[in-house]
């Protein structure tokens, strides 16, 4: 049985519609490697590559990982979030976060400190679901040091219920259970009120006014 093969040609896909934005951002990203790949195919794997739908295929599986814009999309289906090619310096900053985010977050720490005695849990934690909705709710070009930011305000929550507890009992650990009442008296609030800019990140003010580090 012979298959005509052009690796060179459109093949298939003249279905696609190739002035979509998606398309283009295949055309760029990844058509070369497509044709690159076809050409060092056997008579035998382009037989079962044509089985399969061949170009029209493997180009409409790489365009559901392009929004409508031809923006990349993470695994969450998040698009703005790609780093590739940038440096730290140009995310990692601190942006404003809307009060009900900052709030959504305040919220979910809370809740997870309590239920796993201030151990941080992949298995039960809902961060990715949280940062996921947040991150869409913004614009694309904010979603990057938007999460960075978040990041902060969590990493700030979860120390300030960390030294919540240790003043309530300097001998509790990490996995111990407690009394959740002791966090009653920590808002939202009065841990932000406590924070100032420094750099990329949030330090927690002193009594005098001094800066001191956030680390846990």
């Amino acid at each position: 049985m012979n298959i005509s093969f052009n690796a060179g040609s459109s093949g298939g896909y003249s279905s696609i519609n190739k002035n979509s934005a998606q398309y283009k951002a295949v055309e760029r990203d990844h058509l070369s490697a497509i044709i690159a790949n076809e050409a060092s195919m056997s008579e035998k794997e382009r037989l079962i590559y044509e089985t399969f739908g061949g170009r029209d295929t493997i180009i409409k599986n790489y365009m559901k990982l392009y929004d409508s814009n031809g923006n990349f999309l993470n695994a969450y289906g998040v698009a703005g979030m790609c780093v590739d090619g940038k440096s730290p310096s140009e995310y990692n900053q601190i942006i404003d976060v809307s009060e009900d985010w900052r709030q959504e977050m305040f919220d979910m720490v809370k809740r997870e400190f309590i239920q796993e005695n201030g151990v941080a849990n992949g298995d039960t934690t809902k961060r990715t679901s949280l940062y996921t909705a947040y991150q869409k709710s913004i614009k694309i070009d904010d979603r990057l040091k938007g999460t960075w930011t978040l990041g902060q305000y969590e990493k700030a929550y979860n120390k300030a219920f960390y030294d919540a507890v240790k003043a309530a009992n300097p001998n509790w650990q990490q996995g111990q259970p407690f009394d959740s009442r002791i966090l009653d008296s920590v808002t939202r609030e009065s841990v932000e009120s406590q924070l100032v800019k420094s750099g990329n990140t949030f330090v927690k003010k002193s009594s005098s006014g001094s800066r001191l580090d956030m680390k846990i």
